[in-house]
């Protein structure tokens, strides 16, 4: 891999995870919003309000993990490509995945969306092992 490629590919996974963070860390201020309000749509609805808290905390939380995988790229060996989008990719099916499916959901079940935090999950699980893989067999 050409060391531009490199740069770019760590340069992507930074700024999505800082762009992560950023949004992820508003929709926490707009649940704060929801909660010091009493919104009667967010209080009322326990589920809801349990899969939006989830969207926020592993929307931010992944920010967090991509912040420092590309950190590590750019510090140590560069991850295969698949192991970087595994990560790109699953940090946003799982957060999205827990929103919508809080946004809307039929009584007593999640909604449909929730279908995309599992293999989103996976996604994540993979790329982390694959860093640490190739993280070992760098030294």
């Amino acid at each position: 891999m050409s060391k531009e490629k490199r740069e770019s590919d760590t340069t992507s996974m930074l700024r999505q995870g800082w762009i992560s963070v950023a949004l992820w860390m508003t929709v926490g201020l707009l649940l704060e919003g929801l909660l010091g309000y009493k919104a009667p749509g967010y209080l009322g609805d326990p589920q809801r309000r349990e899969l939006l808290r989830l969207a926020h905390t592993h929307g931010t939380l992944l920010g967090v993990v991509l912040v420092v995988a590309s950190l590590t790229a750019q510090r140590f060996a560069a991850p295969p490509r698949l192991a970087q989008l595994g990560l790109q990719i699953g940090s946003v099916m799982m957060p999205v995945g827990f929103l919508l499916a809080g946004i809307w959901h039929p009584e007593g079940d999640p909604g449909l969306a929730i279908w995309l935090v599992p293999p989103g999950a996976l996604l994540v699980i993979f790329g982390a092992v694959a860093m640490a893989l190739n993280q070992s067999r760098a030294r």
